[in-house]
């Protein structure tokens, strides 16, 4: 991968035939979502700013499905801050930190629960603080290989494709929905990156109690075509 791509992330959401289920019995569904892969595509822009756009159809038993941007309080919030055994942060060259600086385990001069640390303090990424995952996956000699953005972009920053869709359920008491959400990402790098590659979608949802559903992979798509 040439690390002097200029490459731009950014990710959009778009929800297309939402379907409530409403009878005089609704059926009864599992509290954990389940998804059904329906299709994925991809859309030349105007811009330079091309479209991977996937669908999966769901089902939830009670409806606490989505996420405001703005939720950012536990679980949603978007880093965890770990502690070594003395119950103080990590610090990077502490022996409880990894030994290379990623802009991914990192952040400096930050302030958690009140206390500004001056310092370059270790971090996770919260996989809580999404509700649909996207993992890229190419396929070479047959198999398939994971494409990590954090791990092949993280000098410059620390950004996937894995976000949220906003609550689906418009009323205030629980019921079962089902429908189609369409989640659209949007990036100059996709023809530069997968132009002639065989590229394969994995998705997961997850619901607001964190159940996360089955993953369902695409079908192969070469972006270049």
């Amino acid at each position: 991968m040439n690390p002097k791509l200029k490459h731009t992330f950014i990710f959009s959401l778009f929800l297309v035939g939402i379907t409530i289920i409403s009878c005089e019995k609704p059926p009864e569904l599992p509290n954990t979502p389940s998804i059904a892969f329906e299709s994925v595509r991809f859309a030349r822009g105007t811009n330079g700013f091309d479209s991977l756009i996937v669908a999966v159809g769901f089902q939830d038993g009670n409806g606490d499905l989505g996420l405001l941007g703005s939720e950012d309080i536990p679980p949603y919030q978007p880093l965890n801050f770990p502690k070594n055994a003395q119950g103080e942060f990590i610090l990077f060259g502490d022996p409880e930190a990894p030994s290379e600086f990623h802009v991914c385990d990192f952040v400096t001069n930050i302030e958690v629960t009140g206390d500004e640390i001056l310092d370059t303090v270790y971090i996770e990424i919260n996989q809580n603080s999404f509700n649909i995952e996207i993992d890229f996956f190419l396929k070479r000699d047959g198999a398939y290989e994971e494409f990590d953005w954090r791990r092949e972009f993280g000098p410059f920053n620390c950004i996937t494709f894995d976000g949220r869709y906003p609550p689906l359920n418009s009323e205030d008491f629980e019921r079962p929905l089902a429908g189609s959400l369409s989640y659209s990402m949007i990036s100059s790098g996709f023809l530069p990156l997968f132009g002639n590659d065989t590229l394969q979608l994995r998705i997961q949802i997850k619901d607001r109690a964190l159940n996360i559903s089955n993953t369902v992979e695409s079908q192969d798509l070469i972006v270049g075509q």
